[in-house]
């Protein structure tokens, strides 16, 4: 799975990309996923893409631990572990 940034637009002109930002999702060199709607997010992107190449209950998990590792970092450890299993003392 990879993920390429193409800032300067080249990989776009040579896939003939009809909007921006428009992604396209490669596994092993072969292209597996391309973003249809123009008004996803970035987030949307991911899960889709994830939903694509590893199915969506492994998307799911990823993206949750995606979510819980931002959140760790935005707001503590102590924090996120009193998110979802409450105050343990």
């Amino acid at each position: 799975m990879s993920l390429v940034a193409d800032e300067g637009g080249e990989i776009a002109r040579r896939l003939n990309a009809f909007f921006v930002p428009r992604a396209y999702g490669f596994e092993g060199g072969k292209l597996v996923w391309v973003q249809r709607e123009g008004n996803l997010g970035e987030v949307e992107i991911l899960e889709r893409f994830f939903e694509a190449v590893k199915g969506r209950e492994k998307a799911w998990l990823l993206i949750d631990a995606w979510s819980r590792e931002m959140r760790e970092k935005a707001w503590g450890k102590s924090l996120v572990s009193l998110e979802k299993g409450g105050d343990k003392r």
